[in-house]
């Protein structure tokens, strides 16, 4: 698959899904929408704090889709979930000083932990902003995201 052009807030029209769930955010976070291009990964998304920028990968959300559900039918779900997390990055205003005491911290125990609350922080944001029906739905995705932060972190 080729890569495609990248949507963005300034250049192109959203996705209604994305559109919506950025306007609902009130959010001033720019977005991207990407193919991953050759990278090796299944990374959903990534939010960059210096650029103030969510970049959305397509194929890595539909390949999460596949090894998760066995299916692409959660998909919209599946890429609203991913979405609002990584708006949960972008929007939480304790990641800079987390990060930093990431960044300065040699004891791996200590960096878990600090991995572990950047990514609840972002997961009980997105929890707020979907409002989702289908809690259960939330709850696994949750569980699959934080289980490797958990491993070693107690």
């Amino acid at each position: 698959m080729r890569e495609m052009d990248p949507y963005t807030r300034e250049k192109a029209k959203l996705p209604p899904l994305i559109q919506s769930l950025l306007d609902r955010s009130g959010s001033t976070v720019s977005v991207e929408i990407h193919d991953s291009a050759g990278r090796h990964t299944i990374a959903g998304g990534k939010y960059s704090l210096a650029q103030h920028k969510i970049i959305l990968y397509w194929d890595g959300i539909k390949e999460q889709c596949r090894i998760l559900y066995g299916s692409l039918k959660p998909f919209e779900q599946h890429l609203a979930a991913v979405f609002a997390h990584e708006l949960g990055h972008a929007e939480d205003d304790q990641l800079k000083d987390l990060a930093d005491q990431l960044d300065r911290t040699e004891d791996s125990l200590q960096k878990k932990r600090i991995a572990l609350r950047i990514e609840t922080n972002a997961w009980s944001y997105a929890s707020r902003l979907l409002e989702e029906d289908d809690r259960e739905f939330l709850q696994f995705l949750m569980h699959m995201s934080l289980e490797p932060y958990h491993e070693g972190a107690a």
